[in-house]
């Protein structure tokens, strides 16, 4: 049976990161019921007469049409701009999971980010130079942000409940 590839031209470190994720070898299998599988599901179609096959010519990602009973790869194998996007947007949610969860407890503990993200890094078969590091620290950096926003938040929202139960607390004892 032939296999029927989808390419992709994803940022360089996110097409490497997946790669490894995904068992180290290209193209890619995915796992059936993952989340990109379903991906896939849902939006393949028929290739318009009108777009030539892609050959892959600037891929950095391959991944395999899984076999869906529903559709078959040798009629449903073209995925539109906004499916692409999808996609897209699916993995790079994993990767920032991912970053996230390994990162931001060790982070706070270490004065080194760049020794920390390049450690990282070098663990999910991203290749070190400086675009994937500055590409990769610029990702924990925003969701750090994010983060300490929220939690700063949570802490100014707890100081005034706190104060208006000490203010509520007063004005019974008057």
């Amino acid at each position: 049976m032939d296999r029927f590839l989808l390419y992709f031209r994803f940022e360089p470190y996110l097409a490497q990161w997946y790669i490894h994720e995904m068992g180290g070898t290209s193209p890619v299998e995915l796992p059936r019921g993952s989340v990109e599988a379903d991906i896939l599901r849902l939006f393949l179609t028929k290739r318009p007469d009108d777009v030539p096959v892609d050959t892959g010519q600037d891929a950095n990602l391959a991944i395999v049409i899984p076999a869906f009973k529903e559709k078959e790869a040798i009629t449903y194998n073209y995925l539109d701009a906004s499916a692409i996007h999808c996609l897209h947007s699916c993995i790079r949610s994993r990767f920032d999971v991912q970053l996230w969860q390994d990162l931001h407890k060790i982070h706070p503990r270490m004065t080194q980010l760049k020794d920390l993200v390049e450690a990282w890094m070098v663990n999910h078969g991203i290749e070190f130079n400086d675009t994937n590091w500055c590409a990769v620290t610029k990702r924990y950096q925003r969701k750090r942000d994010i983060y300490n926003r929220r939690e700063k938040a949570k802490n100014v929202k707890k100081k005034c409940q706190n104060n208006d139960t000490t203010l509520s607390s007063m004005s019974e004892k008057s």
